[in-house]
């Protein structure tokens, strides 16, 4: 009797050990699986840390480059705003007028010096050749 309750010990045994080792062995695949995940979490999240450090550094540049533009355009209009200073003026205003109009003031003599417009001269040269080749053809 002795022997069979040996005999059933250790069956009992061998089983709870095989459950035992079965266990262990889906504990370690688990494991596994969670150290995988886990890694491909860290390295997502490195891949997203340095993709925000190189984005933070465009934004930055162009900042930059967007406020020299603005202090440029703010000198350009404070410049714009003299000019308009300027020719609100009535001498300024008298002077524009004379140069449109081609007047002169008091105790002045108008001389208006009339330039040949280049454009104009290289077609009226285009012009006779293009005479003269059809001239030669008849």
């Amino acid at each position: 009797m002795n022997e069979i309750k040996n005999k059933n010990n250790i069956q009992i045994k061998s089983k709870a050990e095989k459950t035992i080792n079965q266990s262990r062995k889906k504990q370690h695949i688990n494991y596994s699986l969670l150290t995988v995940v886990l890694i491909i979490c860290i390295a997502e999240l490195s891949i997203s840390a340095i993709q925000n450090i190189n984005k933070s550094f465009n934004f930055k540049s162009k900042i930059k480059g967007l406020e020299h533009k603005r202090d440029e355009e703010t000198d350009k209009n404070r410049q714009l705003k003299s000019d308009i200073e300027n020719f609100n003026s009535q001498k300024s205003l008298e002077s524009i007028v004379r140069n449109n109009l081609k007047m002169a003031g008091k105790d002045e003599i108008l001389i208006i010096i009339n330039k040949p417009d280049i454009n104009k001269s290289d077609e009226i040269n285009v012009n006779d050749k293009r005479n003269n080749k059809n001239r030669d053809r008849r």
